[in-house]
């Protein structure tokens, strides 16, 4: 399948090739003003820019990047470079706070994906800390984070997570169009599971036993490539695939190509089924960015999805799709589980989250916050809205065809 995208983002994604770039992955990075502004829009808001930069600079295309260009990228990198300082401060106030308390735990995704699944940290732009805590404990995580000074946002309750709702500090900040913003204060999640099953309508049989192998406050190097794929797969089947995920993936597998120690106990520790599941994220990053292949079984109907619909997770960031519906529908064994997931995904109910003054306390909104407020809340709803009433029609009829020829062989 080839995907239709704009040429700045398919050069862009070209860009950020891990393996040797056949000919026609080579970056053409003659842009426009216009064409970069559409890039680094895109990058920004898939949290890819400062790995596109550090990817040019390795490459030898830096000195094709107009210089307006590469003083903002520099300004990022530096932007976040504090930030990655104000976040591990942040990181170990709470774990040391955790420890004192006798809670275990262990920090999930951001700094523990240095160095395998991105180079230098400062590349990575991290947004929350992420901590998984046993069930029995993580309301106890929830009080001292209460005692730091976090507090849950309001709202975000109903919707099916892995972790309670996520907790902020109220610091007045606002968002004005730096993506890399120091000031800007970390969320934290408090995971009690690693894997939804009751929401996705199906098991990873032996995820339960990535806590049991835990090192540290980390959880096991293959413990650790298996959440990050089962992380960006339950994003994929939400309808919500963060192209960063996908990228450190791959990252991860080129980094690990030729460790066949790591493999052997990869495929050791995860029994079949959850290999499988892994197995969609690891395609997902050979199509994106040239990630070696790891073969595994693959879940039925995974190859006739992958060369139909492995882009359009990607494209509906342009044009609506829901494509990756028929792939969660294929995984699933039981009809009554098809129907619920299809009733969430085509007929969603819920209301979207807050998107604006988030962290802003109640006693400092003013009039004219709370009617930004209201209005920012009012029109990303109606585009979410708009969204869905777009894509139903095309994903009714592409189910009706997927279903046809794919279920009928199982």
């Amino acid at each position: 399948m080839s995907p239709r995208l704009p040429e700045p983002i398919s050069s862009v994604l070209a860009a950020l090739w891990v393996g040797p770039k056949p000919a026609q992955k080579a970056a053409r990075l003659c842009f426009s003003g216009a064409q970069w502004d559409e890039a680094l829009d895109f990058t920004d808001r898939t949290q890819l820019t400062l790995v596109l930069r550090d990817g040019l600079a390795e490459s030898g295309a830096w000195e094709q990047v107009p210089e307006p260009v590469r003083q903002r990228l520099d300004r990022n990198l530096a932007d976040n470079t504090e930030r990655l300082r104000r976040t591990r401060a942040a990181m170990e106030s709470i774990s040391g706070r955790l420890a004192r308390a006798g809670i275990d735990f262990v920090e999930l995704k951001g700094l523990s994906h240095s160095p395998d699944f991105v180079a230098d940290p400062r590349l990575r732009v991290q947004y929350d800390l992420d901590f998984y805590c046993p069930p029995a404990d993580v309301h106890r995580a929830r009080g001292i984070l209460l005692e730091l000074g976090y507090e849950p946002i309001a709202g975000v309750d109903d919707f099916p997570t892995d972790h309670l709702p996520t907790m902020i500090r109220k610091t007045g900040w606002q968002f004005r169009g730096n993506y890399f913003d120091p000031e800007l204060p970390p969320m934290v999640d408090l995971h009690f599971r690693l894997w939804d099953a009751a929401t996705e309508r199906m098991e990873a049989p032996g995820v339960e036993a990535f806590w049991e192998r835990r090192a540290g406050r980390v959880l096991d190097l293959a413990d650790r490539l298996g959440y990050a794929a089962l992380h960006a797969l339950r994003h994929l089947l939400r309808g919500s695939l963060r192209l960063a995920h996908i990228q450190e993936i791959a990252r991860f597998l080129e980094n690990h190509k030729q460790d066949a120690a790591f493999w052997a106990r990869w495929r050791q520790l995860h029994p079949s089924r959850l290999r499988a599941l892994q197995s969609i994220a690891f395609r997902l990053a050979e199509c994106y960015f040239g990630a070696p292949r790891v073969e595994a079984d693959l879940p039925a109907g995974l190859e006739s999805w992958i060369e139909r619909y492995a882009w359009s997770p990607v494209e509906a960031l342009f044009r609506p799709n829901k494509n990756e519906l028929y792939l969660h529908l294929t995984l699933l064994d039981s009809w009554s589980d098809r129907w619920r997931v299809a009733r969430r995904r085509l007929l969603p109910l819920g209301l979207p989250g807050p998107v604006e003054a988030v962290h802003v306390p109640e006693d400092q909104l003013t009039a004219a916050l709370r009617l930004r407020k209201w209005t920012r809340q009012s029109a990303f709803a109606a585009s979410r809205l708009l969204h869905h009433a777009r894509a139903l029609p095309p994903t009714l009829w592409g189910l009706s065809t997927w279903g046809r020829s794919t279920w009928r062989r199982q």
